[in-house]
């Protein structure tokens, strides 16, 4: 998988395209691994890790509005799938998995897909999304 964006960039442009609707997007900076954003009603912080590790992510503060762009790559997705049962109390979570190769990704906040999934087909479920993501023929 060619893995050359930079996901601080791709980040940038998501938060500026999201504005272009919302309008309230006060500020935003860069760090070097994360984007923090300021709003009218609050803040959030855009992390930009090409590889989710457990360890970057418990350190993250629960009630922080917190996104994490990362690659779509099956390190990731094991990660998730692993995890499942501690992202899911996650409530300002999101996940945001890029493919480079076909500008695709794929978006998922595990507290709110939890509610709704199928418990007995999650896992398949989620593979489907990540291959999809991948540009597979599901």
């Amino acid at each position: 998988m060619k893995e050359s964006l930079d996901l601080k960039s791709w980040a940038v442009q998501y938060i500026k395209q999201r504005d272009l609707m919302r309008r309230d997007l006060v500020s935003f900076q860069e760090h070097e691994d994360r984007v923090a954003c300021e709003y009218k009603e609050g803040h959030s912080v855009f992390y930009t890790w090409e590889n989710l590790a457990l360890d970057r992510l418990k350190g993250v503060k629960s009630e922080e509005i917190s996104y994490f762009v990362c690659f779509c790559n099956e390190h990731n997705f094991k990660l998730l799938v692993d995890n499942w049962d501690l992202f899911k109390t996650k409530h300002n979570w999101t996940f945001i998995f890029l493919n480079p190769n076909f500008t695709e990704r794929w978006i998922i906040k595990p507290f709110v897909h939890a509610k709704i999934a199928d418990p007995s087909t999650l896992k398949q479920g989620l593979r489907t999304m990540y291959e999809t993501c991948l540009g597979k023929e599901v």
